[in-house]
């Protein structure tokens, strides 16, 4: 991808593109600011407040749980004659608004309604977020010609790493100097601010050729990024998962000249899947251990998200 987009830099974007280009870039950027602040410090504020292995858990999976129930039905309504990117800037909306109330929690809650609340909340936002997560690759296929997406998905996966190393340097410096839960009110709100912009960027995405473009859900653009979702990394799992399908699917193998090489490809399939959901498994255990049994600072945290996403951007 890198050679790729190297060689389109030296040729000039035409000049109905750029106004859709820019605007993905900054809508990315700002999806960084989102993801590196609210997102990423969520469970380490539930885990301060004294939340249990099993209400951590419960922030991690109930996305999941949300999308496997609504992606089917969010599907159907993307389908339907509209404008594919009216819908997703709307479900960006009715996602990112939730990240306003986090703001807000410790003024109205105790610390145990507070994890109570984000829980819930988390719950709620995930069935917009479902429905922008299905329909923004269909919107970014739209959008952009076949010929330029290497292109546009190399800077906006840079963007996205230059933005969430400098969010969570801030962040983990912000938590550390101001007191709790102060601290997390604010970064709360610079997550919220990102979510308004991310969303106000996608808005002003106008595909050319939307009126006779018909969706394909489910089709990967190269993103790092996984707008609407409410965790850091879901990209990795959700391949493995979608390629699960394929381990259990007898009729893929029917029409093969070839069966020996089905065989050895659903033992990769296995393999892979075994490897991230050894990955994915102790997750909710994470902020746990950060914070009881390590105590590190938000700080500390903070620039181990930064060296996390360094090491991702180096070696993607």
């Amino acid at each position: 991808m890198t050679t790729t987009t190297l060689r389109r830099r030296s040729i000039a974007v035409p000049a109905e593109h750029r106004r859709n280009f820019f605007n993905l870039y900054m809508d990315i950027a700002w999806f960084g600011v989102l993801n590196a602040s609210a997102i990423s410090f969520m469970a380490v504020y539930a885990t301060r407040l004294g939340a249990t292995g099993w209400q951590i858990g419960l922030l991690n999976a109930g996305p999941a749980v949300v999308s496997l129930l609504v992606t089917l039905p969010a599907g159907s309504w993307l389908q339907k004659r509209g404008s594919i990117s009216r819908k997703v800037f709307w479900a960006s909306v009715g996602n990112r608004l939730f990240y306003a109330l986090w703001v807000f929690l410790p003024l109205f809650l105790l610390p145990e309604g507070q994890i109570t609340a984000l829980i819930a909340l988390v719950f709620l936002m995930s069935i917009p977020g479902t429905a922008l997560s299905v329909g923004f690759n269909a919107m970014f296929a739209a959008a952009v010609p076949i010929e330029w997406r290497s292109h546009v998905t190399g800077i906006r996966n840079a963007l996205l790493a230059v933005t969430f190393i400098g969010v969570s340097l801030l962040c983990g410096w912000l938590l550390q100097v101001l007191p709790f839960p102060l601290g997390y009110q604010v970064v709360f709100a610079l997550g919220t601010l990102g979510a308004v912009m991310s969303s106000w960027h996608l808005w002003r995405v106008r595909p050319l050729n939307e009126a006779t473009y018909t969706p394909r859900h489910g089709q990967s653009v190269g993103d790092l990024a996984r707008p609407g979702t409410v965790r850091v990394w879901l990209g990795g799992m959700r391949t493995a998962v979608g390629d699960w399908r394929f381990l259990l699917n007898r009729r893929a193998t029917s029409g093969s000249r070839k069966p020996e090489i089905d065989r050895a490809f659903r033992w990769i399939l296995l393999a892979m899947f075994l490897f991230h959901l050894a990955q994915y498994l102790p997750m909710s255990l994470f902020p746990l251990f950060w914070v009881n049994h390590l105590g590190l600072s938000d700080q500390e945290i903070g620039l181990g998200n930064a060296v996390f996403y360094g090491t991702v951007l180096l070696t993607s």
